[in-house]
């Protein structure tokens, strides 16, 4: 039984997981218009390479530990979306941070985009 229940956990897990890089993915190629028509304007932008742009979204997740109903520990929810100089997203990327976005590191974000339309 508990390992029944333990492998449906991992399974949702997983899924839930392959379902936000899935709707990250259908950004690929997308203009930078139309995500913000969609997602409203980014927390932070940054140029880099001239032309090239990285949108920041963040969201500051609560956590409820002991279920008493009062927001426990903190963190941020970051997206990052690599837009290239036609206006196009060609990257992303998401992490979470203990740091608000003020402390996002610019030269960390250029360097770390690693999915790349081919």
């Amino acid at each position: 039984m508990k390992k029944t229940l333990l492998l449906m956990a991992f399974f949702a897990l997983m899924s839930s997981c392959s379902n936000a890089s899935k709707a990250h993915d259908k950004w690929i190629g997308e203009s930078k218009q139309k995500l913000v028509k969609d997602w409203g304007f980014p927390v932070r932008i940054f140029k880099y390479d001239q032309d090239n742009e990285v949108f920041l979204y963040a969201d500051q997740i609560f956590t409820d530990k002991d279920d008493s109903g009062i927001a426990g520990p903190y963190y941020w929810r970051y997206s990052y979306m690599y837009v290239n100089k036609e206006g196009k997203i060609f990257s992303w990327r998401n992490e979470n941070q203990k740091f608000p976005p003020q402390e996002v590191d610019f030269e960390k974000v250029v360097g770390l985009n690693t999915q790349r339309v081919k």
